[in-house]
């Protein structure tokens, strides 16, 4: 699911409960601040995919 940065906080319902929730952008700096962001509300198991390219890398990968 795609969910811009700004309006992060507005979706948190929709991140509870998942076993894990990778975030990415397109030069990996809203990733981290999303991840950070997630951290910071208790949400488990995010990781920072960086950039698209490197997430689209990793699926081709698996």
């Amino acid at each position: 699911m795609n969910i811009p940065l700004d309006t992060l906080p507005n979706q948190l319902a929709k991140l509870k409960g998942r076993k894990s929730v990778v975030v990415f952008c397109r030069s990996g700096a809203r990733s981290s601040q999303a991840k950070g962001f997630l951290d910071q509300q208790g949400i488990p198991n995010v990781f920072n995919g960086g950039t698209w390219n490197n997430v689209q890398q990793l699926l081709k990968a698996s």
